[in-house]
């Protein structure tokens, strides 16, 4: 397959085919559940909206939630992907860099000391306080200083996810409200979000990813070598930090309109370096193709398994990406 990927021909058919396939698991994502739906029912509830069961499932559940998997899966993608490039780690993933934690964190802030807060209130606290923390990271690894190391940016991330962890512990062990109101964001869920909650962020995400298109050639250089990049006259720090925003942005409205989703940000570099190589102008596309495809198999999945029940598809993504990261991680010691 790789060697059919050769050329940028053969890697446009496929990212074509990629779009096909992202398609066909939006339409199942739509149609299939405790209640089947079909391809008219789904025409007729915008067309002939009558209230009905089904018209209700398709508009206020289905769609959403598709839509949601969609969004969510293509950033954590591309999320996952220029965490791995900045750290040089194979093994990063979003989280790493504190952006879960900081997210919770400041959700149970928010649900303790504002009660009342709306649940838009909460995606957008959720998604502050993971920027907030994303930047805390950036001073911690020496942003500041000029320079960002690869491993401080590691062990920063680790150690203010650790603080942060920490911290939340302690304020839900005083609070059995926020308790109950944060289970449901830690395991992570693509269901539930209203339409209007989910369409208001994605301006965001198009222009997040049509800047990371732009800077594709200038990821190139840098995947080469910092050194090197530097040599061609690159202005390595400054990139970096485009780098960290993205992923912050990226990875913050991923947790506040699913929760912190594991693994999803991991598996999907692997898959798409695998195909095509390392040219960031073509993984960064098939990464959001790749990531959102994964996610939405995942929720499909999570239907069926205990049927008529439904598993969160956190705790599905995870236990897919748990034998994931130890294959990874035994491959990197032999």
């Amino acid at each position: 397959m790789n060697k059919f990927l050769k050329s940028n021909r053969n890697k446009a058919i496929a990212l074509f085919l990629l779009l096909m396939v992202v398609l066909i698991l939006c339409y199942l994502s739509i149609t299939k559940g405790f209640i089947k739906t079909s391809y008219n029912m789904i025409l007729e509830a915008y067309r002939n909206f009558d209230n009905s069961q089904d018209h209700i499932i398709i508009r206020n559940s289905r769609v959403p939630r598709t839509l949601n998997a969609l969004l969510v899966g293509g950033a954590l993608g591309v999320a996952g992907l220029l965490t791995q490039g900045i750290t040089r780690n194979k093994l990063a993933s979003p989280s790493i860099l504190g952006i879960n934690s900081g997210a919770v964190f400041t959700l149970v802030l928010a649900i303790t000391f504002i009660p009342d807060i709306s649940t838009l209130g909460l995606v957008w606290v959720s998604f502050s306080g993971a920027l907030i923390a994303a930047t805390l990271v950036y001073i911690l690894s020496g942003g500041l200083g000029g320079d960002i190391n690869p491993m401080d940016l590691t062990l920063g991330g680790t150690a203010l996810s650790a603080l942060l962890f920490s911290l939340t512990q302690g304020i839900l062990y005083k609070n059995d409200t926020a308790l109950e109101e944060v289970i449901y964001w830690t395991t992570g869920a693509v269901e539930g979000k209203k339409l209007e909650i989910i369409v208001k962020f994605i301006p965001i995400i198009v222009i997040v990813i049509i800047l990371t298109l732009i800077i594709g050639k200038k990821l190139n250089v840098f995947s080469l070598g910092e050194e090197m990049a530097r040599s061609l006259g690159m202005k390595t720090l400054y990139l970096k930090m485009v780098i960290i925003v993205i992923i912050s942005v990226l990875s913050g409205i991923s947790v506040a309109l699913a929760g912190p989703i594991a693994f999803v940000g991991l598996v999907t570099p692997h898959i798409v370096k695998k195909l095509i190589g390392t040219d960031y102008r073509w993984l960064i596309p098939f990464s959001i193709l790749t990531g959102s495809s994964i996610l939405l198999m995942a929720d499909i999945l999570s239907r069926f398994i205990i049927y008529p029940k439904e598993v969160p598809v956190g705790a599905l993504t995870a236990l897919i990406g748990g034998p994931f990261f130890i294959y990874v991680a035994k491959r990197r010691d032999n």
